[in-house]
């Protein structure tokens, strides 16, 4: 088996108070004492701040190199040890923790946008208006100070405003963007959605590649590649042929990325096979978790294991899912591993080639509207080589199913994840094939016994503590595992669609109505309630949520209702489904 690596940039670092770069990984970022500095390992590792995401968010009162040398005066007086005491009045002599973005208020929001006219229910239609006036407290945009001395931030200085997820997380990221366009244009926010897709594109052009999110800690690693979707959205909601002629290199750009820095080449049964894996190649634990990724290393008992640890943590949170044991490879399966065994670089995983060969397509269909078939056939020739190794590497014919696949071992990964189903929500399956398969599919689903849990569908069947797991159902899986349904196409997949829609928004519908809150991820036992790990502060909106909610009563807004039909009272927040025990670990034939 060969993998197909990228050149490599090998970089020694100058600045005093630096570390000094592996030869085989790139640095994290330009700004070094955010990303790879001795400055940034002491103070994180001495928690001055509870939360990693803190520090790095500071902004400098003086530049890097002053600090620099302050820092280096400040180890050679302690002999190389200060105190906790000693870092953190450091820090508050040399960094500002004011915020260094402003409120923003679109100028394209309205208080009563026309698709609420759509919506039945009278609870339900205020809930989704309730939702939809939440945006302006999402909106963001950057403060003039960090235009005019941007060496002093790790905010990348966007041209134009954007919406953030909530809570610490405040400022934009790339595949969160993707579901949040969703629920803006369904608000009619056409113009918010073409600053947000500007903003990406932005950076696509500054960098070569859309990073993770607006930080330059997060510059080396990207997000699922989107962009293109979000550019088929705008154009379909808005008609705005002239803004997609314009940057349609830059998408092309973005896929050639990929192609370029992300390809695995495979052989399967004596073919060879290339596809996209998840891969991000720079030096050190990621800077917003920094004291996090170095403590869970310090066990490994070599620094190329150790290293190979932090390209896998940061290439999971490339693919958005940080953390699942869908990347946990060892001898007894992904329910005994936890992160030591994680091997990201190592899986073919489907929702990223799904989403690729939907870029590809949609790239086909924009040169078809700009009249140059030719130059899409390109592209269109390219999807379909995609679609047939997707088949042929990712399709599971005994299981019906995609599933991920193992480059160490050489097989599948025959594990219920809702990824499995990302080839059909992002339309990258040939029509043929799905008809042919559709009743396979909707029994594979069936069998899992996740489609009717009253909080939504959890994102596998294993229990492990980590948040892309059992017991919690993601907003962007449920808007995923909906469309998917869609696509199949047959009346039983049709009302297993509504349902599960149903039973989605009823749990957000409680949740918002019991606690005025909405969630980041829902708990699929209990409706209404705050799915399980990572350290998200509960908030009245959250980005990505505010956005499928919208969609869904977009899509279903004529038959959804907030209670049972024949005057039934409302779904019992605290309904209660068998414990994850009593689930089978995963699904198998």
């Amino acid at each position: 088996m060969r993998l197909l690596t990228p050149v490599l940039l090998v970089l020694a670092i100058a600045n005093a108070g630096a570390q000094i770069v592996p030869q085989f990984l790139r640095p994290s970022c330009q700004r070094l004492l955010y990303c790879n500095s001795k400055l940034l390992h002491y103070v994180q590792m001495a928690r001055v701040f509870p939360d990693s995401k803190t520090f790095v968010d500071l902004s400098l009162k003086y530049n890097e190199d002053i600090i620099f040398e302050s820092f280096n005066r400040l180890l050679k007086e302690t002999q190389n040890n200060p105190t906790k005491a000693q870092l953190t009045e450091f820090v508050n002599l040399n960094f500002n923790s004011t915020d260094e973005l402003e409120e923003w208020t679109p100028k394209d929001f309205k208080k009563n946008p026309e698709f609420l006219n759509s919506i039945t229910d009278g609870e339900f239609k205020q809930f989704a208006k309730d939702i939809h006036n939440l945006w302006p407290s999402l909106g963001r945009k950057i403060k003039s100070s960090v235009y005019q001395q941007p060496e002093l931030s790790s905010l990348i200085p966007l041209p134009y405003g954007f919406m953030i997820p909530g809570g610490k997380f405040r400022e934009l990221y790339y595949w969160d963007s993707y579901w949040i366009i969703r629920g803006l244009l369904v608000s009619g926010m056409h113009d918010t959605v073409k600053g947000i897709i500007g903003n990406l594109i932005y950076m696509q052009k500054q960098f070569g590649h859309v990073p993770n999110g607006g930080r330059y800690y997060y510059q080396e690693r990207s997000q699922p590649p989107l962009l293109a979707a979000m550019m088929a959205l705008y154009v379909e909601f808005s008609d705005d042929i002239d803004f997609m002629k314009k940057n349609l290199h830059v998408i092309e750009d973005e896929l050639e990325y990929w192609l370029d820095t992300h390809s695995v080449a495979f052989t399967k049964n004596g073919t060879e096979y290339t596809l996209l894996r998840y891969f991000s190649p720079s030096e050190g634990p990621r800077p917003e978790a920094y004291y996090e990724d170095f403590s869970e290393a310090e066990d490994f008992d070599s620094d190329d294991r150790r290293d190979q640890f932090y390209v896998d943590i940061k290439s999971a949170a490339e693919s958005g899912w940080d953390f699942s044991t869908r990347w946990f490879i060892n001898q007894e399966g992904p329910s005994k591993g936890n992160l030591s065994a994680i091997h990201v670089t190592d899986i073919v995983p489907v929702d990223l080639n799904a989403i690729f060969t939907n870029a590809l397509l949609n790239l086909e269909e924009f040169y078809k509207k700009l009249e140059n078939p030719r130059k899409g056939a390109h592209w269109g020739y390219l999807a379909k080589q995609w679609m047939s190794s997707m088949q042929e590497v990712l399709w599971h014919e005994e299981d019906g199913i995609w599933y991920d696949y193992d480059l160490l071992n050489e097989r599948h990964r025959n594990y219920f994840y809702l990824s499995n189903i990302a080839p059909l929500s992002m339309s990258a399956v040939h029509p043929d094939f799905v008809s042919a398969k559709a009743h396979r599919i909707l029994e594979y689903l069936n069998n899992t016994q996740t489609l009717d849990l009253p909080g939504g569908i959890p994102t596998s069947l294993f229990f492990s503590g980590e948040q892309w797991d059992y017991p919690n159902a993601w907003p962007p899986l449920m808007s995923m595992t909906v469309s998917a349904l869609e696509v199949l196409n047959t009346p039983e997949a049709d009302q297993i669609a509504f349902q599960v829609s149903q039973n989605w928004i009823r749990s957000a519908y409680i949740g918002y109505v019991k606690n005025n809150r909405i969630y980041k991820k829902y708990h699929v036992q209990v409706a209404g309630k705050s799915g399980l790990g990572g350290d998200f502060v509960p908030q009245r909106g959250y980005g990505w949520s505010n956005g499928v909610i919208l969609e869904m009563l977009y899509k279903y807004g004529s038959t959804l209702k907030a209670s049972d039909v024949m005057g039934a009272a409302p779904l019992h927040p605290e309904f209660l489904v068998p414990a994850p025990e009593e689930i089978s670990v995963y699904y198998k034939k």
